[in-house]
């Protein structure tokens, strides 16, 4: 078996991989990169690049709407699902191509098959139809990211079930859909769906939806959404089973309880792909949830092995896995004198609106938190989306920002600053006394 020498070798072409083997090549290392996907892995071509086209062409027939209420209207549009499959694959090009020059100008090693550890400094990649080689490196960075969670009698049939992979297949706007999962996907194409014409339906094994979010503002939103569009809630029906019945999809929770549509949607997690290791070959620590154990500087217990990305745990990020990809490579380089540190991450669901938390919203002594609506911003009246806030967690001693979490028109544009006072230890009072632009949703920060 052929052997080649190696700075660097990075599992996985996802964001934290191509981040990773992009960066150490821009800094001197000699960097080979393996995936068993093209550049840009799932995120790109099965789940993140897919999903936020759909929610594009969402947003896109929402504002057809609301011009109806502001002095024009836009009646009158045709959906061509042929067309939208034609975007997504352009734009999952587009993306990929990018990242593609990119990393061969930083003279990353492509390497496309299967990737193995077999020894600590060893990666064995396998591809059909041709002879297995080795890869041989001073560190090993493993970014092989996850993949749907479904169960044994809930599974896409390509037929009338579906899920966020196979979503650009569906045939038609469902005139019914259930949707299994209120987390993030599970919430993104419900209001994608429903935003198109569909009746949608959602089940959730929680009693929240969106678990990850400050509880106060998951409700909020859920409640915006019933009221704006043909949506429907149900907390704590985890499904046990969804079935094609003819022309019908007919979801059973664990309770026995049925829910019948035209169509069925399947968001119910995912899962580490952890097949680039065997655990009798690779004493590899894992977390009592299944996923990579890692110390602040991505390091797991093997100290030239490092993890970023989903299989180090939720939040499951594109953001989260470039910067622990960025941290990762720093620590190659300078060790414990590493200039990048973890920072607070953004999570949000890309929703019409969209509803976004960071850091910690739990409550806790020496805390206080306050609440700002939209409804009082020039701004978001004159766009006709004034439903939104902001909640934010404070240490009362300093004025430090702990965390924030909300929903509204461009709230994500809101976190990033408060993500960059957050991240850099300025109080919200300092922050809230920067006058901001007039009319503009980040006033929501500063006004009195």
């Amino acid at each position: 078996m052929n052997s080649y020498q190696y700075d660097l070798v990075v599992i996985g072409a996802g964001p934290g991989g191509m981040e990773a083997a992009q960066y150490a090549g821009q800094k001197g290392l000699k960097v080979a990169l393996v995936s068993n996907t093209k550049i840009g892995g799932r995120a790109v071509w099965s789940s993140l690049v897919p999903s936020k086209a759909w929610l594009a062409l969402a947003e896109k027939i929402d504002g057809l709407r609301q011009l109806s209420g502001m002095g024009a209207n836009a009646k009158g549009y045709e959906l061509d699902l042929g067309q939208l499959r034609q975007r997504i694959g352009e734009q999952s090009q587009l993306a990929s191509g990018i990242r593609l020059k990119e990393l061969e100008a930083a003279g990353v090693h492509f390497n496309f098959g299967n990737g193995k550890i077999t020894a600590t400094h060893t990666v064995k990649v396998s591809a059909e139809s041709e002879p297995a080689y080795s890869l041989s490196a001073r560190n090993i960075i493993i970014a092989s990211g996850s993949g749907p969670r479904f169960l044994p009698d809930a599974k896409p049939n390509k037929n009338r079930i579906y899920a966020p992979k196979i979503a650009p297949a569906i045939p038609e706007i469902p005139k019914s859909l259930v949707v299994a999962g209120g987390g993030v996907t599970g919430t993104e194409y419900a209001y994608a769906f429903a935003a198109l014409g569909s009746k949608v339906t959602v089940l959730q094994s929680g009693d929240q939806l969106l678990p990850r979010v400050d509880a106060e503002v998951a409700e909020a939103f859920r409640l915006y959404l019933e009221r704006h569009y043909n949506i429907t809630f149900h907390p704590g029906k985890a499904i046990r089973s969804m079935e094609q019945q003819g022309d019908k999809v007919v979801a059973t929770t664990i309770s026995n309880q049925t829910f019948e549509a035209d169509y069925g949607f399947i968001a119910i997690g995912r899962t580490p792909d952890l097949s680039f290791f065997e655990p009798e070959v690779l004493p590899l620590e894992l977390t009592a949830s299944k996923m990579v154990a890692i110390d602040e500087f991505g390091r797991t217990n093997i100290p030239n092995i490092y993890a970023v990305g989903d299989i180090t745990g939720t939040p499951m990020t594109a953001n989260r896995a470039s910067m622990q990809a960025r941290v990762a490579v720093q620590h190659i380089l300078e060790g414990d004198n590493r200039k990048l540190r973890p920072g607070y991450f953004i999570e949000a669901a890309y929703t019409n609106p969209p509803i976004a938390q960071i850091g910690d919203m739990q409550a806790e002594a020496g805390t206080e938190f306050i609440v700002r609506p939209f409804n009082g911003l020039l701004k978001a009246n004159m766009m006709g989306e004034a439903e939104g806030m902001l909640k934010l967690k404070i240490r009362k001693n300093d004025g430090h920002i702990l965390g924030a979490a909300g929903f509204g028109a461009h709230f994500t544009d809101v976190l990033g600053i408060i993500q960059l006072a957050m991240n850099n230890d300025i109080s919200f009072e300092k922050l809230r006394a920067i006058p901001l632009a007039h009319p503009s949703i980040s006033e929501v920060i500063s006004v009195l």
